[in-house]
């Protein structure tokens, strides 16, 4: 009996002090559990709507160039097998360009909504950043690599087929990302995340829209009025004029000459009058959208209104910028469905009196002979619905965030919702970059961490 205590003491003596033994069995306190996957790209592997699954080639240089802040462990492109048409089970199907950012299984995941196509991390860089969270980055159908059968005739080009296509995104990648989850996305791309959240309520824990206008009908005309009575300083909104007037004062004999001699020279089609004058007033809005105050805006709205070789040159390249095939979709949409801002043509009807410009024709000028079937079909039921309804009685937590003198701010609801938190930023651009202090000050910056980490930690 005492030869048996004796080897039961030594027995327990060695398994109390061998190392070995002692890291190889787990506690009750620190449970030992193995990965489900060592890298993203065998988790990735085992679905099969996923295919062409590549580490992206500027790994190293988007490293070198944000000297090292995306500190992520893998960086891959893919495919997702999408049907066509969601509300048919088993027809066609296309491949949707899908891209990540990973850092890791028990991180959240930012589930990027491109509303265009993907050229490169963005929207969601400094969320990612401060959550040190994934990105999952989906190009919107029918841009860049995600064009399919549908393309130009457009029937299942809606914010309710792109919202299944995230949803089917997020219902392959949720057992391989258990953390919560939000959608995010700036401008356009924000629309989309807050249709997604319309259309999907359940999928998000947060849904998150950056600069997202909102816009609601064929000519919406809050953003003239926006644009020329509250946008920046009372000097910007007088340069602004004064370069205006000054490109239509001589009607189709005054500067439009000079930008179709331009063009002409470039080797681009000649604009009719309308496309010009919506292309005009796009330039000077689009100072107000990318450049703060603090930044040189007031010079260079000057510079524009006083220098006729400067606007030309500027209106020149803003007719090619929204002439790129890349971004023709967009027209498209917001004839179908997504609606129209109206630039606020009346201010200078004086000018645009006895011309050919038409504000009906706007969208005409800019879409396609063959596409214009859409404009009268115009539908903007869903749309509507987000704003009049949606963003009022959401479950899902929303985050909207503006900027003020951001043209695109005209679209901010003027009521939401108890679970909406909306953000205005006094000084930056129509973009989200919360860790700019140039572009965002630190009290914003807290204001949208502190709620988004409201739902995501």
């Amino acid at each position: 009996m005492k030869k048996q205590l004796l080897w039961l003491w030594l027995a327990a003596a060695i398994l109390m002090a061998s190392p070995l033994l002692l890291t190889s069995c787990a506690s009750d306190d620190n449970p030992v559990v193995a990965p489900e996957y060592a890298t993203l790209k065998e988790a990735l592997q085992g679905i099969d709507r996923i295919s062409d699954i590549k580490e992206n080639p500027d790994t190293a240089a988007i490293r070198k160039k944000t000297e090292g802040v995306l500190d992520y462990k893998e960086q891959y492109s893919m495919f997702f097998r999408q049907n066509l048409n969601h509300n048919v089970q088993g027809g066609e199907t296309f491949e949707q360009r899908v891209c990540i950012l990973f850092r890791g299984f028990d991180r959240p995941t930012i589930l990027v909504t491109e509303g265009y196509y993907w050229d490169e991390f963005k929207d969601g860089g400094d969320l990612g950043i401060n959550l040190n969270a994934n990105m999952v980055h989906v190009e919107h159908r029918n841009y860049g690599e995600s064009c399919n059968q549908d393309q130009g005739q457009w029937q299942y080009q809606t914010i309710a087929q792109a919202s299944a296509d995230l949803h089917a995104v997020y219902q392959a990648l949720k057992p391989i990302f258990k953390g919560k989850w939000m959608s995010a996305g700036t401008s356009k791309s924000g629309e989309t995340s807050i249709g997604y959240a319309y259309c999907y309520p359940l999928d998000m824990d947060l849904a998150a829209a950056f600069c997202s206008p909102f816009v609601i009908g064929q000519n919406d005309e809050r953003f003239g009025y926006y644009v020329f009575n509250e946008s920046g300083a009372a000097e910007e909104r007088e340069w602004m004029k004064t370069g205006i007037r000054k490109a239509l004062k001589d009607g189709e004999e005054g500067l439009y000459k000079a930008v179709c001699e331009q063009m002409k020279t470039e080797g681009q089609r000649v604009p009719v009058y309308t496309e010009y004058v919506f292309n005009l007033f796009d330039t000077f809005f689009q100072v107000f959208q990318s450049t703060p105050q603090n930044d040189g805006r007031p010079e260079k709205l000057e510079e524009m209104a006083t220098n006729d070789e400067t606007l030309v040159t500027e209106v020149s390249n803003t007719i090619g910028d929204n002439r790129d095939e890349t971004i023709y979709p967009f027209f498209v949409e917001s004839a179908k469905e997504m609606g129209w801002q109206d630039n606020g043509y009346d201010y200078f009807a004086d000018l645009l009196e006895g011309t050919s410009f038409n504000r009906d024709e706007v969208l005409s000028s800019i879409l396609k002979p063959e596409d214009r079937w859409v404009i009268p079909i115009y539908d903007s039921s869903t749309y509507t619905g987000i704003v009049n309804n949606f963003l009022m009685t959401s479950t899902t937590p929303l985050l909207l965030y503006y900027v003020n003198d951001d043209p695109w701010s005209a679209g901010m609801p003027k009521q939401v919702g108890p679970n909406v938190k909306l953000v205005v930023n006094p000084i930056g651009r129509h973009s989200p970059y919360l860790n700019d202090p140039k572009l965002c000050p630190a009290e914003t910056k807290q204001e949208v961490m502190n709620f988004v980490s409201t739902y995501i930690y």
